[in-house]
């Protein structure tokens, strides 16, 4: 008979639900069962191969010297173009390069350049993208700079990367690492100074490596991620 009452009084109370607790006219709450919740589709996102990040440089990326087309006051002497030839292990094809590191030994004003990957053509070959570096690079020393967006999609292991400046005429210095050197990976483009195209280091008396370093990332962002929601 208590239980009766109990359930009359319930059912002809004014109850408001909240949060799966109804409370009755008395204002005590009582628990009650609401309605089962409608079944959701789970969301599913498109698989895709893990993503690889590779570090691709030569040398040991500390400057011992800075080497490009250059008067004695820095003022002239460009446009100079520094490539490195590497080959990407890690990360499979196609990639993109994510971030830079390199090295201004010498300049006289805030530079204006670009980073390029250039295709393998024994020397560096067509352009396969380049992007403007940003406002940061304008000082000596060494610059670490995310790309955004990055540069590729590059679509072969073996490439060249570098910096170029354009049409800019500043004598601008890369730093190099004269320690030890690789012959034919190391190259430089400088019409002022006899360059008109790339040639190696070693030609002009100047083995060693650029200080100068990449992070390549093999998911290159070609499409929208898709999901789904219900």
């Amino acid at each position: 008979m208590s239980l009766r009452r109990t359930v009359v009084l319930i059912a002809g109370a004014t109850a408001v639900m909240a949060g799966g607790v109804s409370f009755g006219a008395a204002g005590k709450p009582t628990l009650t069962s609401g309605k089962a919740s409608r079944a959701h589709a789970p969301i599913v996102s498109k698989a895709r191969t893990p993503e690889t990040q590779e570090q691709l440089f030569r040398g040991d990326m500390a400057a011992d010297l800075g080497l490009g087309c250059s008067s004695g006051g820095g003022t002239t002497g460009g446009p100079n173009d520094w490539a490195t030839k590497v080959t990407a292990a890690a990360v499979v094809t196609p990639f993109s390069i994510v971030n830079t590191t390199y090295n201004i030994f010498s300049f006289v004003s805030g530079p204006t350049w670009d980073i390029v990957a250039w295709a393998n053509g024994g020397l560096p070959g067509a352009e396969i993208d380049r992007q403007a570096l940003g406002a940061g690079s304008g000082t000596t020393g060494n610059h670490t700079i995310a790309i955004v967006p990055p540069v590729g999609p590059v679509t072969t292991a073996t490439f060249f990367f570098g910096l170029s400046q354009g049409a800019d005429t500043q004598g601008i210095r890369i730093g190099m690492d004269n320690g030890g050197s690789t012959p034919n990976t190391t190259y430089i483009r400088a019409p002022g100074c006899g360059l008109a195209g790339f040639g190696t280091v070693e030609s002009i008396g100047f083995p060693g490596f650029w200080v100068h370093r990449i992070t390549v990332d093999d998911f290159v962002p070609v499409e929208l991620m898709d999901f789904n929601v219900s």
